[in-house]
């Protein structure tokens, strides 16, 4: 949805790390791959959507209280004393409504969050990252859809409420100078942030601080590189992402579905924007036991989908499968 130019000002002084990530990608053309099952891959082609799985179910759920656990020290330091009192000069009261909400946040996140992630790719990377074919090698065949980067960084004309939030590597030390440098850039923009409703300030706030906690991992997995995307349905639903059930590795539960351009479904999927034609920059298909029915079951789907010429590349890596 398109935004003023305040409220973009805005978002780039609270979300300066995802600013710098996003300039990042821009600048060196870099792709994103969803790393998926053969099957899911599959269903979100012929389906038009992407899930978003509850943080509950995802396989590092534990790295959202590795996000607490990082914030929490900074959070209580005088830098932490410098933002609640560049709050409370737009109005009283407001860095304790701040806290209260950071604290909730934390406490449900298991049930109140919904996630997908994607994995930055150098655009001539034809064979895909081991780390992840381990995860989804064996007896399934993986898959990585590579995504063009306008996915993430394209203002939609629709309002999805769908965060992309890039995943910071490190320790408390590391956070603290993310934080550290959002503080000092609110600070020197006292006069703007007093023109502004500080309600719409306590949300933009709230929100960074929340995309934060989601989004800080141990350093150990940095060669990932991750984006999260992000659904809040409780606090932020939209029209557009629908919630279905679905049973996965014998797990019945909900995932919310984030839509790409599927006008024949009807008018709150006409997204030319996401349009998969458009997108999409290609497919790798992981090591697995039969990657030629794999390439041919995907190249057929494409070309029903309208791509003329389909780009899907086998990976070549010999991964041992086990299972």
């Amino acid at each position: 949805m398109a935004l003023d130019e305040n409220t973009k000002k805005l978002l780039r002084l609270m979300f300066s790390y995802d600013a710098k990530r996003t300039d990042a990608i821009l600048d060196s053309g870099r792709l994103l791959a969803h790393y998926t099952t053969a099957d899911t891959a599959m269903k979100i082609l012929t389906n038009r959507c992407l899930w978003l799985r509850n943080a509950a179910v995802m396989n590092d759920y534990s790295e959202v209280a590795y996000g607490r656990d990082v914030i929490a020290p900074v959070m209580s330091e005088e830098i932490g004393d410098r933002l609640f009192a560049i709050l409370d000069s737009l109005k009283a009261g407001l860095s304790r409504e701040f806290f209260q909400r950071h604290t909730n946040h934390v406490a449900h996140a298991r049930e109140t969050v919904f996630m997908s992630s994607l994995c930055e790719h150098d655009k001539d990377d034809t064979l895909g990252r081991l780390s992840m074919w381990r995860a989804y090698g064996g007896p399934v065949a993986g898959v990585a859809l590579i995504f063009k980067n306008s996915v993430i960084t394209t203002e939609l004309e629709i309002d999805l409420n769908v965060n992309a939030s890039p995943v910071l590597y490190g320790h408390t030390p590391d956070f603290r100078a993310e934080f550290t440098e959002m503080v000092e850039k609110l600070e020197a923009e006292k006069e703007f942030l007093g023109s502004l409703d500080p309600d719409l300030v306590l949300n933009c706030c709230s929100t960074a601080m929340q995309m934060a906690t989601l989004s800080i991992k141990h350093p150990g997995f940095a060669e990932e590189q991750e984006w999260r995307l992000i659904h809040r349905p409780y606090e932020y639903a939209s029209a557009h992402v629908v919630q279905q059930t679905i049973t996965l590795g014998g797990i019945p539960q909900f995932i919310y579905e984030v839509p790409f351009h599927n006008p024949d479904k009807g008018p709150l999927f006409d997204l030319p924007q996401l349009d998969l034609k458009d997108i999409l920059a290609g497919i790798i298909i992981g090591p697995c036991l039969y990657p030629e029915t794999v390439f041919r079951a995907f190249r057929d789907q494409l070309v029903s989908m309208g791509f003329e010429t389909p780009i899907i590349h086998v990976s070549n890596i010999p991964l041992r499968q086990q299972w």
